[in-house]
């Protein structure tokens, strides 16, 4: 006998299973496929011989597999990174001619943080939007039907513990899933400078998710291919089937409250220690939100303030909560690694790595068995890369133009390969 290869999902220990059509919104459109209301249904053989129902009585494992892939997707498109509050234009004030001066020649990172503070009483603003298009899921195509493959086994119809006798039970249903998942933000932040040490900020994302999903599904005829009649076949009479569901969303996402504290800025270097509060005002069951409340706290240096700046932070994410979609989040340990620089006076070239490691997160795993359809529980950490590169350009006045390109880094998690940042950021 062959042995096939899926993919399935891993569920936390401590997770409960989400029941079967439980979700609504378009956190249950995964869940349509193989729920009890939806099944995989075969044609009755007409040979009163082979009379029997054509049972594949593997559906819930397999639905069971989906929604813990609808939890890993719904984790990280609910925590995908906003992007930084910081004012592009950041001061001191200056007791002897009595003015606030610019500190530093470049207008600052897209995605991370530097330890600059905008000055007292500065305010700034901006909007950026993205488009995140995902193409893969643990280094797994999500377009093609490769990636992940799920199998639906024969019932024991003589209750003999195996799929040999009789030999019809040998006969499987291959089941490929494709996602087109589109995630469209927009981020409108603010920031202030409470004092010339201390900043505050916001970050209201605005959240659009398309979800486009099929399972294309084949009777493989292991073992009844050279019988004279058709044992198992759809109900046009075919052994290939494709179901779709598809589905959107929109509205407010997880609400982010910023806090900065710079401990020291000299020419030559800076440092920070920062906290984001990020707020569980999404509405999870559509994808929008996690559910979950998510405190990060993190330290922030960066060298020289002159036209090329380098910059690190590291930080770690406690998350707290549950939803009945997500369940709990992992816990994250952040970093980040980038630089600034300035060719012009009105142009500024940034770029970023972000690294979010998910301490026992869910992962898919990828399994080879002989038709045997198998849920094990394998919690491990997930390190989730991105790549930022932009630019900032000063028209004119405090006015910014933003560009930015995300790239993903590797193969954990959910990955856009490429995904666009457009946004204006403004200082009074």
């Amino acid at each position: 006998m062959r042995s096939r290869a899926f993919v399935l999902s891993c569920l936390l220990a401590a997770l409960p299973a989400q029941s079967q059509e439980a979700s609504s919104g378009l956190s249950g459109l995964l869940l349509r496929f193989f729920s009890p209301s939806n099944p995989v249904v075969l044609a009755g053989n007409p040979n009163p011989a082979f009379s029997h129902a054509a049972h594949f009585v593997s559906q819930p494992a397999a639905q069971a597999t989906l929604n813990q892939l609808n939890r890993g997707i719904a984790q990280q498109l609910s925590t995908f990174p906003l992007g930084s509050s910081s004012a592009g234009f950041t001061y001191t004030f200056d007791a002897g001619v009595g003015v606030f001066q610019r500190n530093t020649e470049t207008f600052g990172p897209v995605f991370a943080e530097r330890p600059l503070t905008a000055g007292k009483g500065k305010f700034s603003f901006g909007v950026n939007y993205l488009n995140a298009t995902y193409d893969e899921v643990e280094g797994r195509d999500l377009r093609d039907g490769s990636g992940i493959q799920l199998f639906l086994t024969h019932q024991d119809t003589d209750s003999g513990g195996s799929n040999l006798t009789p030999w019809f039970e040998g006969d499987i249903i291959r089941a490929d899933l494709r996602l087109d998942l589109e995630n469209q933000t927009s981020v409108l932040y603010a920031n202030y400078g409470v004092t010339d040490r201390f900043d505050i900020g916001v970050a209201l994302p605005f959240v659009r998710v398309r979800l486009n999903a099929s399972i294309d599904t084949e009777i493989e005829r292991l073992s009844t291919s050279v019988d004279p009649f058709v044992i198992h076949q759809f109900e046009d009479g075919g052994i290939r089937r494709t179901y779709t569901e598809r589905g959107s969303a929109e509205g407010l996402g997880d609400v982010v409250v910023r806090a900065k504290y710079n401990l020291f800025a000299k020419a030559s270097s800076s440092m920070a220690l920062a906290a984001d509060l990020r707020l569980p005002t999404g509405d999870e069951q559509d994808l929008l939100g996690s559910g979950v409340t998510q405190a990060k706290v993190y330290a922030i240096l960066a060298g020289g303030t002159g036209r090329f700046s380098p910059r690190a932070s590291v930080g770690y994410t406690f998350s707290s909560g549950s939803g009945p979609v997500i369940g709990e989040l992992p816990n994250e340990f952040n970093y980040t690694v980038g630089f600034d620089l300035a060719p012009h006076s009105r142009v500024t070239i940034t770029a970023d790595m972000l690294g979010r490691l998910q301490f026992d997160a869910e992962r898919l795993v990828l399994e080879d068995e002989t038709f045997t359809y198998v849920l094990r529980t394998d919690p491990s950490n997930a390190n989730l890369l991105l790549g930022s590169a932009g630019v900032k350009i000063n028209p004119f006045g405090r006015l910014l133009l933003v560009g930015n390109v995300l790239f993903g880094l590797g193969d954990d998690g959910l990955q856009d390969k490429v995904t666009p940042v457009f946004g204006l950021d403004y200082t009074f």
